[in-house]
């Protein structure tokens, strides 16, 4: 579903797509995880509670409480217990984190306004249940993909774009799927951590990352600070140009990601994500690169060296190659007819490690 035709045209008209509910966050409701809490200063009495700031979020989460006046209240209100891993969301009517921290220092009476599980820990767990529960590790990695890869070397960047109906990413023919399904599937994840913890952008780039881990990857660190489109004049004017094309050539690879500072080795490595990108559910390709499209190995190189591969035409009448019941593009196969490609590929094939 990166062709050519699908990068450069508008999304297709589908009719249904796949129910994309989440299985819910941790700690329900919004209003079952808000409390409040009054907490009157006393004279050489400590607060008593350790956060932890960061300018970016809108949040101070709650490393420990530790006597003072936050225990006092604590021991006078278990009904509304203030908890390690609890974050406050406002003080005294102030929700900026500097204006907060401020409002603590200086205001004998603090008026605050709580949310239960609300921190990076519980965000990681409700990412591993969604991925766990509905299977969808591979969507979400093509989703931060895709938002990834408008780059190209000028413009262009990951800034969650494609939620923003009606234009811009949203249409994108190369997006199919992404704004129906993976999206939705965010929806509750998204509500409970946007804006206060996190932006779009980089809820999809770390929803990525565990689900790799999760589908049984290497744990990689998600840096956080991408900024969050509001408007269609923000998105990539175009797809041409910043995504690969299913029927290309080795030279088209290097035109697109050279660009985006890659070189050939890591080239080959991005490809390997293809082990759970193409799905004939929601491309016009028939069967999966590998046989098992759950699991996140080094198959998909095994594969391409290994298995016999037979030239056929797909659904859109383009060529690809099959054996069995898995399938590779063209674009799939130059990293096996590419010398400086190929290297690479014999490498990760023989070395999960490595790959």
């Amino acid at each position: 579903d990166t062709g050519e035709d699908a990068a450069g045209e508008d999304m297709p008209k589908i009719e249904t797509w796949p129910p994309c509910q989440g299985p819910g966050v941790s700690g329900g409701t919004t209003a079952e995880r808000m409390y409040k809490a009054n907490l009157v200063k006393v004279s050489g009495q400590p607060l008593g509670m350790e956060v932890d700031f960061m300018a970016e979020r809108s949040v101070l989460p709650i490393l420990f409480v530790s006597g003072g006046i936050a225990e006092s209240w604590n021991k006078e209100h278990p009904e509304a217990k203030i908890n390690a891993g609890d974050s406050i969301v406002e003080v005294n009517g102030v929700r900026s984190v500097a204006g907060m921290l401020q409002k603590c220092k200086e205001d004998p009476v603090l008026s605050l306004t709580l949310f239960r599980c609300l921190t990076y820990g519980h965000l990681v767990q409700d990412l591993e249940n969604l991925i766990s529960t509905k299977g969808c590790g591979p969507i979400l990695i093509r989703l931060s993909w895709q938002d990834a890869c408008v780059f190209n070397g000028q413009n262009g960047c990951p800034n969650a774009a494609m939620r923003l109906v009606g234009g811009g990413e949203y249409r994108f023919g190369a997006n199919a799927g992404l704004p129906q399904v993976a999206i939705p599937l965010l929806k509750q994840i998204s509500e409970k951590y946007v804006p206060r913890l996190i932006s779009h952008a980089d809820l999809w780039a770390l929803a990525a990352n565990v689900a790799i881990k999760v589908m049984g990857g290497p744990s990689i660190v998600t840096h956080f600070g991408r900024l969050d489109a509001h408007g269609h004049s923000e998105a990539a004017p175009s797809a041409l140009g910043r995504l690969p094309e299913a029927d290309k050539d080795a030279q088209h690879l290097r035109e697109i990601f050279y660009p985006k500072g890659f070189t050939d080795r890591d080239i080959v490595a991005l490809s390997g994500a293809q082990i759970v990108a193409c799905h004939a559910e929601r491309s016009a390709v028939e069967g999966q690169c590998t046989d098992d499209k759950s699991k996140f190995d080094n198959s998909y190189f095994r594969d391409l060296l290994k298995k016999t591969w037979t030239k056929a035409t797909a659904v859109n009448g383009k060529t690809q190659y099959v054996s069995g019941k898995t399938m590779m593009l063209p674009i799939d196969m130059v990293l096996i007819e590419d010398t400086k490609f190929k290297p690479y590929a014999e490498k990760y094939a023989s070395d999960q490690n490595a790959f």
